[in-house]
């Protein structure tokens, strides 16, 4: 059962970590004209391995007290990749950008700021039956998230800046849950 939320949380950075790659080669031009498509693939993917993981971790003690954090992850994932993949050319609408973006970013600073609260309130109480797991992890991917969000607050002006705001979180998150899912297997 221990390995359980270590594939989880390996695969969901391993993927993170190919999607960075892929904004990283892929010229600019290709990834406006394709909209919040290819995100939403991404998100969705990563989404559902959320809701894995989000399973998994529910059910493994010392893991379970992030599975509420996990879940609101997952399901902010899930629904950023369908609204994509639903409406992929709403970046060049300004109104629907302003209101795609805002509602982004307010659940990105405001998941980060619970997550970030949640993890010092908890993290550090150890369970009756041992201690519990993943609070450095949870810590750095609810201060990713609230730093998205800002980011995203000052960074909306050009394509350019978007997509590096997207890359720096998406590598921050993949490296996060890599090393934290290899950790867990040992």
């Amino acid at each position: 059962m221990r390995h359980e939320p270590a594939t989880g949380t390996a695969a969901s950075g391993a993927i993170s970590l190919l999607f960075v790659a892929y904004l990283l080669i892929a010229p600019i031009s290709v990834e406006a004209q394709k909209g919040l498509g290819r995100n939403g693939y991404f998100s969705l993917v990563d989404g559902l391995i959320g809701m894995a993981l989000w399973f998994t971790v529910s059910k493994y003690p010392p893991g379970r007290w992030l599975s509420t954090l996990v879940f609101a992850d997952a399901a902010m994932r899930v629904v950023i990749g369908v609204f994509g993949l639903a409406n992929p050319g709403i970046q060049s609408r300004v109104l629907g950008s302003v209101a795609y973006y805002g509602a982004v970013i307010v659940f990105c600073i405001v998941l980060g700021a619970v997550g970030i609260i949640y993890v010092y309130m908890k993290g550090g109480q150890p369970l009756p039956n041992g201690p519990r797991s993943g609070a450095l992890a949870a810590f750095i991917v609810s201060l990713g998230t609230l730093l998205f969000g800002l980011a995203l607050i000052f960074g909306l002006s050009t394509e350019d800046s978007r997509r590096s705001i997207v890359v720096a979180l998406t590598a921050v998150l993949g490296l996060t849950y890599l090393v934290t899912g290899l950790r867990l297997k040992r």
